[in-house]
């Protein structure tokens, strides 16, 4: 994949993030302190976010870094087939059914969120008191 397509997928992520997220150009700009054009061109694929601006927009956004940029052919065919088998199952499903299947996968990623927040913490080593 060469260099503008992956600027442009970057961008169209940032983009859905942003949508999903209800927030306007501007906004986003504002959160992680770059201009509104910055994003527009982020947007577009004219420019490509730098490191720490990658880093700002996963906080935002709560995702990893990774989840901007294409997956490899590997895990895109290992993905795709799981997700892909999940939905023909589900898609069998009468809509009661369907919505277990829902609310066990949105359980599932809480779950998920909550073990990597807790992996995430830095727990302080207490002083030994003296004698």
């Amino acid at each position: 994949m060469e260099i503008e397509q992956i600027n442009k997928y970057v961008g169209s992520k940032i983009k859905d993030y942003r949508k999903s997220f209800g927030l306007s150009q501007e906004e986003l700009a504002k959160k992680i302190g770059v201009g509104k054009t910055t994003i527009s061109n982020y947007e577009v694929g004219i420019r490509s976010p730098k490191k720490p601006q990658l880093i700002k927009l996963s906080e935002v956004f709560d995702v990893a870094i990774d989840d901007f940029f294409p997956q490899t052919d590997s895990t895109r065919m290992n993905v795709s087939s799981i997700l892909s088998e999940i939905n023909k199952i589900s898609s069998q499903l009468e809509e009661p059914r369907q919505k277990i299947v829902l609310n066990t996968a949105t359980n599932q990623l809480d779950e998920q969120n909550q073990e990597k927040k807790k992996e995430s913490k830095v727990i302080p080593i207490n002083k030994i008191p003296d004698d």
